[in-house]
């Protein structure tokens, strides 16, 4: 999720794709006109069509891990380990855990910590960068005073025994906003938007990375829905809340490959301060026409920075290549996020027991199989980051029961490390009522099934500190 309220523009984002996804479903794979040649409808000849862009494909390098590293490392397979050894286990996402207590000093994260561990909960994605651009306009002014709060929590990680996997920069929009850039400024790497997020990860990595309880780095959420999005007329997919429709243009909007060349960056600074952890880049899942869309963008009118979106499904072979543009090295874990509910034709919300991809429909199982099996062609771990909020169907009776499917599902896959987006009514507290508790509940029996099989030694972890 982009933030915390449901509604926000990640889900009104991917709505208006999918709409126009389904609008042109019955024109997939088709170009329209004459399909026998180079012609239209009078046989006229035209100028032949622009070949889809062939992307290269990259596979991880290997780290270098030592024996004693902290938090989580990927092995030469892509194998996620803890302590030298592989881990599975299910987390859940505390989204505002530092950003509440910058702005407010409650210390409510001990009480929400406390209950975690309570819960079973081994790790936990958190945001440790702005979702605005005061954030790092606060961060400037004091970063002591910052980097005291985020140490404070981290110190209390440490004490009960809850791994951290670490969002940096969480909007897309946020940094470009602050140092006065359109978002397109993220592929250039001479660009003050990605010097200025180079310079914030290595100060925040270099700070805490002798903690053991930063188990992963992230670099940001949910990058990949903005990116190969654009709108002649700059109206629609923008980020609201940013100012950003009072002088819109072309190069308010980003294309896959300029974010591929911001992520490299940041990876690159976090891995020269961090040699061993885990990199993820923190998107969600790749829409079901990513590499048409990456195609449309590499057209765009330079000088206008604007080009046409298309809304070609992907094959299985674009969503392995695709994967690999979006999670480039040196970050060597895929990332993905969704939540399986969606809409009937009446309107009413429902449990999503098939996704269209690749021209078919599959189950969620496979779905989740179809990451697994690519992260490990990729040599790359793959990080289910957020799953199991089912928006309006979030309290439903039937969600323990759903939520259970969910869970065997993502084991069934071979996906080893998950995050729950678990929020009761949206409070983002993470708690044990109703549902919530219910699900909770079903994180616990599961962590406590991995632990008995040896597949999540956290003890064995915490007691080298």
């Amino acid at each position: 999720m982009k933030n915390g309220k449901k509604t926000n523009r990640s889900y009104l984002t991917v709505l208006a794709a999918f709409l126009a996804l389904i609008l042109t479903a019955s024109a997939c794979g088709r170009k329209g006109g004459n399909e026998s040649g180079n012609g239209n409808e009078d046989g006229i000849e035209t100028e032949p069509p622009i070949e889809a862009t062939e992307l290269p494909l990259e596979t991880a390098e290997p780290n270098e891990t030592k024996e004693n590293a902290m938090g989580f490392t990927v092995d030469g397979n892509g194998t996620v380990l803890l302590d030298g050894k592989p881990f599975y286990g299910f987390g859940v996402n505390v989204f505002t855990l530092v950003t509440r207590e910058v702005e407010s000093g409650t210390s409510d994260y001990k009480k929400q910590l406390d209950f975690l561990k309570d819960q079973g909960i081994p790790f936990i994605r958190i945001n440790f960068g702005g979702y605005w651009p005061s954030y790092y306009e606060a961060f400037d002014k004091d970063p002591e005073a910052m980097l005291g709060t985020i140490r404070k929590i981290l110190e209390y990680a440490e004490e009960v025994h809850v791994g951290l996997v670490c969002s940096l920069l969480w909007h897309d929009a946020a940094i470009p906003t602050y140092v006065g850039e359109k978002r397109s400024a993220m592929g250039d790497p001479d660009s003050k938007t990605v010097k200025y997020a180079k310079e914030y990860v290595t100060a925040v990595v270099r700070e805490f990375k002798d903690s053991p309880a930063i188990w992963a780095w992230e670099i940001g959420n949910e990058y990949n829905l903005d990116a190969d999005l654009c709108d002649p007329e700059a109206k629609i997919w923008l980020p609201a809340g940013f100012g950003l429709e009072d002088n819109a243009d072309g190069f308010d909007y980003y294309t896959s490959e300029e974010m591929s060349t911001f992520l490299t960056e940041v990876a690159k600074a976090i891995r020269a301060v961090d040699p061993e952890r885990m990199i993820s880049s923190g998107n969600s899942e790749l829409r079901p026409c990513s590499k048409a869309m990456h195609d449309a963008g590499q057209k765009m009118d330079k000088k206008t920075h604007v080009w046409t979106v298309e809304w070609d499904m992907d094959s299985e072979d674009d969503f392995l290549r695709m994967n690999s543009l979006v999670a480039p090295n040196p970050i060597d874990c895929i990332s993905f996020h969704l939540q399986l509910c969606s809409q009937n034709e009446e309107g009413e919300s429902v449990y999503t027991s098939s996704l269209p991809r690749f021209g078919r429909n599959v189950l969620p199982v496979q779905y989740f199989r179809f990451y697994a099996v690519t992260a490990k062609q990729l040599k790359k771990a793959v990080f289910f980051g957020e799953f199991g909020d089912y928006l309006q169907l979030d309290n439903d009776e039937r969600t323990p029961e759903e939520f259970a499917k969910l869970l065997s599902w993502i084991s069934d896959a071979g996906i080893q490390i998950a995050c729950s987006w678990q929020f009761s009514a949206n409070s983002l507290y993470v708690t044990d009522a109703g549902v919530d508790g219910e699900k909770l509940n079903l994180i616990k029996t599961a962590n406590g099934e991995l632990a008995s099989q040896g597949k999540q030694d956290v003890e064995a972890y915490w007691s080298r500190y």
